[in-house]
């Protein structure tokens, strides 16, 4: 490679045979005494600036146009501010708590594709539909429980009714009523079919004590034997027995049947629920389940998957005609208003980060920028690489960061201000030395300078350039081409 004293000179010859002049003030050297002057340091400039003043003669003319074409942009070199820190490099990911897994809960066969990869959707929102035999069941089986629990409910509400009615009845019968008085009294109530048995027994026990008082009063005043009162007295101790016997088998049984028709009901509810909670699990809502009773046909089968957030499709699994089994992911939905960036921490840096830290993302490329804090620092080292993470959570309501983004972040440190700060993309490297671009007035001039401190984007210029030059502060990779080449014609022509 030519060395860089070389490369300016030849470059210098080349301006002076095209005409360029021999300066970058447009001018001859003095001659005789000035040049003498010179080189004994007089002259009102020290020995010092001859480096810089030698390299102000090279001088590239280059027109407005071609340095658009080549990106080349312009600052005037001022003051500024650098951050110092520790720098961190990470990967925008996105954020799990705002990312979802739509499976099938049911298979089936897709028959309808209402959304597709890239396409927002709102929560409720349908994404698919299939037609699902396992939801078929699962739906008939819903209105079989349904129709048997309103069956229960109506046992239930005559069940009750009766025991009232049995209640009234046994009460009224401890008053040892008439016959014709009961069965007034009884008239137009629903007491069921066994309640009959007891105003028979009853029936039979009033006229069994109606023979055996007359019976009794008949021997007592010894009208009538002895053999016929004993009889009378017998059927009289029966029939109470019998009667006695039905009332309290009536009383337990009433209860009895009662609580069965109870427990009937609640089953039935507990199988409906059970059945309205598998219909929920299948992905049915209220509405949904509401509806059933009055669909038919195909409609029991008819599957339609839900969007359960908001966000962008991501992933999609499924097309029409394909065969869907249950638990199998068809789409994948994101949140992209919020995501994580991760950053890798090596081991040397572990110190330097922790939770609550403020942090500035940089996405490269000039792609953004934000505030944060980081939010999580794992405690667990990788074993082959020695490296953790550090999660920071980031606002992506505009949309700036993309899942994937490769970006850089500066931790902590303290910002210090500085004469002369440019960006980094102003330097060029060019045989060992670092040069920057200077205005002058008959041209762009490359200068060496000397860099001081720096941070994640800026430099500090300790020498080479003062506040109030004008810079190239990019595009100026293409400028050192142009150098490169005019000195390799040079060279050619030289030989």
């Amino acid at each position: 490679m030519i060395r860089f004293t070389r490369l300016l000179a030849a470059v210098a010859l080349l301006a002076v045979v095209l005409g360029a002049g021999g300066c970058g003030r447009g001018k001859a050297p003095d001659s005789g005494d000035a040049h003498d002057d010179h080189a004994h340091g007089s002259g009102g400039e020290s020995d010092a600036h001859a480096p810089e003043e030698a390299e102000q003669s090279t001088v590239i003319r280059i027109d407005s146009e071609t340095l658009a074409e080549f990106g080349v942009q312009f600052r005037e070199a001022r003051p500024g501010t650098l951050r110092q820190g520790t720098s961190l490099s990470g990967e925008v990911v996105l954020n799990p708590d705002r990312v979802a897994h739509v499976v099938a809960r049911a298979g089936g066969i897709g028959t309808e594709i209402v959304h597709t990869i890239g396409d927002r959707v709102e929560a409720g929102e349908t994404l698919a539909v299939l037609e699902s035999p396992g939801l078929a069941e699962a739906k008939a089986a819903y209105l079989s429980r349904a129709a048997q629990a309103a069956l229960g409910a109506i046992d239930l509400e005559r069940a009750e009714v009766i025991h009232i009615n049995t209640i009234r009845l046994l009460e009224l019968v401890s008053e040892e009523p008439g016959v014709d008085r009961l069965r007034r009294e009884i008239a137009g109530l629903d007491i069921g079919s066994n309640r009959g048995t007891l105003i028979t027994t009853y029936a039979d026990f009033k006229a069994a004590e109606a023979v055996y008082d007359r019976e009794k009063s008949l021997f007592q005043r010894q009208i009538s034997s002895e053999s016929e009162y004993l009889e009378a007295e017998a059927r009289f101790k029966k029939s109470i027995a019998s009667f006695q016997a039905v009332r309290d088998d009536l009383a337990f049984s009433n209860r009895r049947e009662l609580d069965q028709a109870r427990r009937t009901r609640v089953v039935a509810d507990v199988s409906l629920q059970a059945a309205e909670r598998r219909l929920h699990a299948l992905g049915l809502d209220e509405e949904g389940v509401g509806r059933i009773d009055s669909e038919s046909g195909s409609d029991l089968s008819r599957y339609e998957i839900k969007a359960p957030i908001a966000g962008r499709i991501i992933e999609r699994h499924l097309v029409r005609g394909e065969s869907v089994a249950s638990g199998q992911q068809i789409f994948v939905i994101a949140d992209l208003s919020s995501v994580w960036i991760q950053l890798t921490v090596y081991q040397r840096d572990l110190g330097l980060v922790r939770e609550g830290q403020r942090v500035h993302v940089t996405g490269t490329h000039d792609l953004g920028h934000a505030d944060a804090v980081v939010a999580y620092v794992s405690p667990i080292l990788d074993e082959a690489t020695r490296t953790t993470t550090a999660r920071v959570v980031l606002d992506n309501t505009e949309g700036h960061w993309r899942p994937g983004m490769f970006v850089r972040a500066q931790l902590g440190g303290s910002d210090f201000d500085a004469a002369v700060v440019v960006p980094r993309s102003a330097l060029q490297e060019l045989d060992g030395a670092t040069i920057i671009f200077v205005e002058t007035e008959g041209g762009l001039t490359p200068r060496t300078i000397t860099v001081g401190r720096r941070d994640e984007d800026s430099v500090e210029i300790t020498a080479g350039l003062r506040a109030g030059d004008r810079y190239v502060s990019s595009g100026g990779l293409a400028l050192k081409a142009e150098l490169n080449k005019a000195a390799l014609e040079h060279a050619g022509h030289a030989h």
